[in-house]
């Protein structure tokens, strides 16, 4: 029969377990990439996990792990494999170590008159006990067993890769507040009639928060739902080509 005291003991390990394997995985250098056609290729950086970017991690387990770090860049579905290779396309990753990611485009035929919208996915696949990849310089496991029920999960991180032919000059936050919104009833449409992907950072009307937001194609249109009493201007803002967030930018509902 289990005591109190052990009990409580299982209870704080399942917690400490649930807590590891949603903490663990890979983190990209970039939250975007974007690639011009003709050039020679795009790097991105990749890391284990740093202590200031799981510091929870860190401390429960301080020991350093090996992951496995899979690559590969998809169609703007997610479903079909893009034209572009990236080198390492799998290799081993120690802890808190920093390596490098190369994406070459291979073919393909795109707009020259707009951007195009490709993933780049990158899985981090932890250590189990009994891998040959995850022993250490003396043969012996990076990782033990107890440790590894913590370490199941493998993380896919995709960042848009956009796809942008020298034609287009600037950047989406130069032409954002030309975006043109139409309401019919309950629903709101936005107008891009530019050449870029326009990625909502945010989007208010009146007073009211959109919160299930989305990017809006170029040349194309994204109709969202509003609810209900939503009434007054469009306030948005968009992510720029560094990760950061725009100006707010304000129109009119047509």
């Amino acid at each position: 029969m289990l005591s109190m005291s052990s009990l409580q003991s299982i209870a704080a390990e399942k917690i400490k377990v649930e807590k590891n394997s949603q903490e663990f995985g890979v983190k990209l250098g970039v939250s975007r990439l974007i690639y011009s056609p003709g050039s020679m290729g795009q790097s991105i950086s990749v890391s284990n996990p740093r202590e200031r970017d799981y510091p929870m991690l860190v401390q429960s387990n301080p020991r350093d792990y090996p992951m496995l770090v899979q690559s590969r860049v998809y169609t703007e579905d997610m479903k079909s494999k893009a034209p572009f290779v990236v080198t390492p396309p799998l290799f081993r990753l120690d802890g808190l170590q920093q390596n490098n990611l190369r994406i070459i485009r291979t073919g393909g035929d795109f707009a020259k008159d707009r951007e195009t919208l490709q993933w780049l996915c990158v899985k981090g696949i932890p250590p189990k006990a009994d891998d040959l990849w995850a022993k250490d310089k003396e043969g012996k496991p990076a990782v033990n067993k107890a440790v590894s029920l913590n370490l199941k999960l493998s993380v896919d991180n995709c960042i848009k890769l956009f796809v942008r032919p020298e034609s287009i000059k600037g950047h989406p936050d130069d032409v954002a507040s030309s975006l043109s919104w139409v309401r019919h009833g309950s629903q709101l449409k936005a107008v891009n009639d530019t050449p870029f992907y326009m990625n909502l950072s945010s989007l208010k009307v009146g007073n009211t928060d959109i919160s299930d937001i989305h990017y809006v194609p170029p040349f194309s249109s994204y109709t969202f739902a509003l609810p209900k009493g939503t009434a007054g201007k469009v306030y948005w803002t968009v992510v720029t080509d560094y990760g950061g967030v725009s100006k707010v930018y304000q129109a009119d509902i047509k």
